[in-house]
């Protein structure tokens, strides 16, 4: 809301001249009743130099005219009305001088009322346009805000396009008044995600010739981009993502699961049957993706699977497919670790050396010194056993980050020839 002791006519008077200057003489008349003009006059404005050729008349008598002609007789100046030549008036050399604003003095309240980190500077070649700091934004970002008292639509036009050459990001553009933008400029301005703001309409004098905000603004916020609505996350999940799962219990910090691929797979398919007795055989088929005809079965924490399960304990058979899952899960964890190292991250490091030291231990397990793969016997036994290794290998990895989950699955899973997750209670699973 505007209020009675401030005035808003600084800023529109500067946007109906030609150039942001006019007779002292047009200052005091426009603005002088409004505020304390001699501090205005002080450490606002300055002289350009220039002599007006005619003046604001104080007392128009006819409503065709509004300005007297400034003369010169003897070193004595004086307003001389063009209609009515003989009505005129001595006027001081002052009045008759050109004053424009003082960047020195208005720049730095401007930066101080609307809290820019300061750093002002011309811009460019440009006349009445400065650089006055930068508004920090979220994520560390920030906006430039640049200022100008250009008032033709054309000169604006052009300026607009430097900046956007010039920041190629959001910026703010301050502006004596809206009319100051035509639809064109504003169009080119939101398609680079900038803004503009009326000086008119938030920032102007008090009657102490004090700069203070008309209404309320916040920089930052017109360049910040909304964030929708998104939402909440369930408080338990369990779901493939990529390369990992995602998994949460009870609404704790949610984790990316890595390198426990097989284990995961199975925890996942007993959450999905909560309460059902499910031969460790029949997951490990369904989890490798045929359900009719046995196949190889993974075993992803000692590198043993089962191919061509017979209906009795004494077949033997080969584990070519987890062997070369594993050489794969060697290879990855090789990299991480070189990384790790390259980072100096000592902890994570131990527990990539620890997992590397467990998959060759399987491979060394599965794989004789010359290369032949080893033979199993007992091959229902060994594929209930490598479930649940694997199902235990994916709850340790979750209790380096949530022991409370861990606790809870330890709990809920009963591992054996027949698994079965039962948690005692009801619980939401997001899967």
């Amino acid at each position: 809301m505007y209020d009675d002791n401030k005035t808003e006519k600084f800023w529109t008077f500067i946007s109906r001249r030609m150039n942001a200057e006019a007779a002292l003489a047009d200052w005091r008349l426009k603005l002088g009743d409004a505020l304390d003009f001699d501090k205005l006059h002080r450490r606002y404005l300055a002289p350009t130099g220039k002599m007006a050729e005619v003046i604001t008349c104080p007392d128009q008598c006819d409503p065709s005219c509004g300005f007297r002609k400034v003369c010169e007789w003897e070193g004595k100046y004086e307003a001389v009305c063009r209609e009515r030549m003989r009505k005129d008036y001595a006027i001081e050399k002052a009045d008759a001088l050109f004053f424009t604003i003082k960047p020195s003095g208005l720049l730095p309240e401007i930066v101080k009322i609307f809290k820019i980190i300061p750093h002002i500077e011309e811009f460019g070649n440009e006349e009445d346009t400065w650089k006055l700091g930068v508004v920090p934004m979220p994520g560390g970002k920030s906006a430039t805000v640049y200022i100008t008292l250009k008032i033709w639509s054309y000169t604006v036009m052009d300026l607009i396009f430097q900046l956007n050459c010039a920041e190629r990001q959001p910026y703010i553009l301050l502006v004596t008044d809206r009319t100051v933008i035509n639809e064109t400029c504003d169009r080119i301005l939101k398609e680079m995600g900038s803004v503009f703001v009326p000086l008119n309409e938030v920032l102007d004098f008090n009657a102490q010739t004090e700069l203070e905000l008309i209404r309320e603004c916040n920089l930052a916020q017109l360049v910040t981009p909304s964030t929708p609505e998104t939402e909440p996350e369930p408080e338990n999940i369990f779901r493939k993502c990529g390369d990992a799962w995602e998994v949460r219990f009870r609404g704790g910090e949610k984790l990316m699961l890595m390198g426990a691929e097989t284990g995961a797979q199975y925890i996942h398919y007993l959450l999905q049957r909560p309460n059902q007795g499910i031969p460790a055989v029949n997951i490990v088929r369904k989890i490798s993706g045929e359900s009719c005809l046995p196949e190889d079965f993974e075993d992803m924490a000692d590198g043993f699977s089962v191919n061509s399960l017979p209906a009795g304990n004494t077949g033997k058979v080969a584990d070519i497919p987890a062997v070369r899952q594993y050489r794969e899960e060697e290879r990855k964890l090789v990299r991480e670790i070189e990384n790790a190292e390259d980072s100096g991250d000592n902890v994570l490091l131990a527990q990539l050396q620890n997992d590397l030291k467990i998959i060759r231990t399987a491979i060394n397990q599965a794989v004789s010194p010359s290369g032949q793969h080893k033979l199993l016997g007992d091959p229902e036994l060994r594929v209930t056993n490598s479930f649940r290794n694997s199902v235990n290998y994916a709850i340790d990895r979750i209790d380096r980050y949530d022991e409370r989950f861990a606790s809870h699955l330890r709990k809920a899973i009963k591992c054996g020839r027949v698994p079965e997750y039962a948690s005692g209670c009801e619980i939401d699973w997001t899967l």
